[in-house]
């Protein structure tokens, strides 16, 4: 990422953090950004870089993707949170990639694709398991298949599953 970093949005969400946490284990160092408190203890805790900004503020939101090469978005819900943070993206040069499954986005980020492609932005929504890697392992055994008429797809999880947290 030529010395940039990247940054976590959203990260003292459920996904968010375990993405963060996850990220300090392997040994990168990702900026944790997001509206609370909570991200800076998160960062506290990883030794990691924190920012603190809401997506409802253009200024902050610039100011939070400076030296960004790319950023995760795990904030959601998608439908609200992610055209501000991808249209700060495109405008910053920051590539944008979400963890949504929301069509809707899908769409919308799909329909900004003329800026990001002449900004250099790359707008990749539902990077999560449930999306893209699902939809490319059927399409590429589509291609060596053409002849099947019938998919079924089994997952063996090596580790052990997440439950996500109760809402306050």
């Amino acid at each position: 990422m030529s010395g940039k970093s990247f940054l976590i949005y959203g990260a003292s969400g459920y996904t968010g953090a375990l993405v963060a946490r996850e990220a300090a284990r392997r040994g990168l160092r990702p900026v944790l950004a997001g509206r609370g408190p909570a991200v800076r203890a998160l960062a506290d805790e990883l030794g990691l870089e924190a920012r603190l900004f809401a997506l409802d503020d253009p200024a902050a939101l610039r100011r939070g993707l400076e030296g960004q090469a790319l950023v995760l978005h795990c904030a959601g819900p998608f439908f609200h949170t992610s055209a501000p943070m991808a249209a700060a993206c495109v405008e910053a040069g920051v590539h944008y990639l979400d963890i949504t499954g929301e069509v809707a986005v899908f769409e919308s980020l799909f329909a900004r694709r003329r800026p990001a492609s002449q900004a250099g932005v790359m707008l990749l929504p539902g990077v999560g398991f449930d999306v893209v890697p699902s939809d490319c392992l059927a399409a590429h055994l589509k291609r060596r298949l053409p002849g099947a008429t019938r998919l079924e797809l089994a997952l063996l999880a090596l580790g052990r599953l997440s439950r996500a947290r109760p809402r306050p």
